[in-house]
């Protein structure tokens, strides 16, 4: 119930007019929160043409369109954000038995902010975008678009593992281990789960970063449709310094050696924020 609530509040805000969105426009070199407005934000540096629009709730500076503007928009998206906060502490647990980590509550243990209110100032996580509202709307008639163009380029997502709730539309694609693109055809009443570059540098490559895309439909009726979806990006606390783990299943680098250079989670996902944004 709460998830389709969602994508009927979603298609509200983002139906709202241009003036009333950039009331509400994100300033990366100061938030990760707030509305992203087309082609502010490149997820590949060879993109001409990302047709997309976002809203970010993230961190502790948060803002939302007032009630006359919309009615229950804040209502519905901390709920949508809670329910994904209580899947992923399952998901993380499940992380660590299949690894079979000497403590499988590692990942729990790293993500202490799932404990904590996501307005409350003593979240240690800041930076990093909790969960995406994002909008592809319907491609005029008169732009033609060859087949193929993508409305989000590839690129792999910064955290530990990313939550995707899709619409009926499609358009998603994952490149799959032979470097084919394969169509991730949207499921009724199911999540999609994509691995995050975190994940990767956590298993030394076990869990390797979903390669993933959105494409312009060749369908005319679904390439003049909006396409709604929700991401909810999960990442660890900020100063998680995230290196190979010891297990079985994690290999030993080409030297032998294990990795001996952690970055924090903080580090690599502002190192990607800033390359996204161009500033």
């Amino acid at each position: 119930m709460y998830i389709s609530a969602a994508f009927s509040a979603s298609e509200a805000f983002f139906k709202l007019s241009e003036a009333t969105k950039s009331k509400y426009k994100k300033n990366p070199e100061i938030s990760s929160h707030g509305w992203v407005q087309p082609g502010q934000e490149l997820l590949h540096p060879n993109s001409v043409f990302e047709l997309r629009e976002c809203f970010d709730i993230a961190g502790n500076e948060r803002f939302y369109p007032t009630p006359d503007e919309h009615t229950n928009f804040r209502e519905v998206m901390e709920k949508l954000e809670n329910e994904g906060k209580s899947l992923m502490r399952k998901l993380l647990k499940l992380l660590g038995l299949s690894l079979e980590l000497e403590d499988t509550d590692y990942f729990i243990k790293c993500s202490r902010h799932l404990d904590s209110d996501s307005n409350n100032p003593q979240n240690t996580i800041t930076n990093e975008c909790d969960l995406r509202a994002i909008y592809y709307p319907p491609i005029p008639h008169d732009l033609q678009v060859p087949p193929g163009t993508v409305r989000c380029a590839q690129h792999t997502d910064y955290e530990i593992l990313t939550l995707l709730f899709q619409d009926d539309v499609g358009g998603l694609e994952v490149k799959d281990v032979n470097g084919k693109w394969i169509p991730a055809t949207p499921i009724p009443n199911t999540i999609l789960v994509n691995t995050g570059d975190l994940l990767q540098f956590w298993t030394n490559g076990y869990y390797p970063a979903t390669l993933h895309r959105v494409v312009i439909p060749e369908k005319e009726i679904q390439k003049r449709t909006g396409r709604y979806s929700f991401a909810y990006f999960f990442a660890p606390d900020d100063k998680t310094p995230i290196f190979p783990l010891k297990s079985k299943f994690i290999p030993i680098s080409d030297n032998g050696q294990e990795d001996t250079q952690p970055i924090t989670a903080y580090q690599h996902i502002m190192n990607r924020v800033k390359s996204a944004y161009q500033y």
